[in-house]
């Protein structure tokens, strides 16, 4: 019983705002691609950083405590191409970048954090990797 009840309190826990506003709180910053992964038809293609330097691919997401959000550099995929800049916002483990033109344009992504490191995560409907980044905190 006594287990039960500290197990209920965990839960209640895990399930409050400071907790849930904890991973939010991290995502404010300059983040910048090191590592990608695509799916190109059959094929998962992994990008490293030593690949990203070396073609000079350098993409930097600002993702501003006001939730704005500016994309800058040179977008390996092209799902990110279209963007420049929009707002972002964050529901559970899901964050959105909200086109600035057309909200028919967003695009939303899971995240997670990682060794510091910003994770994002899209698929397309069949469940195919679209884009699977990696991204450092910059100053």
């Amino acid at each position: 019983m006594k287990l039960k009840l500290i197990f209920s309190k965990f839960v209640d826990w895990l399930k409050s705002p400071e907790v849930l506003g904890s991973k939010k709180k991290l995502i404010p910053g300059k983040w910048q691609l090191f590592e990608y992964y695509v799916d190109e038809g059959d094929k998962l293609l992994h990008f490293e950083e030593q690949y990203l330097n070396e073609n000079k691919v350098l993409f930097v997401l600002s993702l501003l405590e006001n939730h704005e959000l500016i994309l800058a550099g040179n977008s390996p995929v092209e799902l990110l191409r279209t963007f420049s800049e929009g707002k972002w916002s964050v529901a559970r483990n899901f964050i959105t970048f909200i086109h600035a033109k057309d909200f028919r344009n967003s695009i939303e992504f899971q995240f997670a954090f990682e060794k510091g490191n910003l994770k994002l995560l899209k698929k397309d409907a069949f469940g195919k990797i679209e884009f699977f980044g990696f991204f450092n905190k910059i100053n």
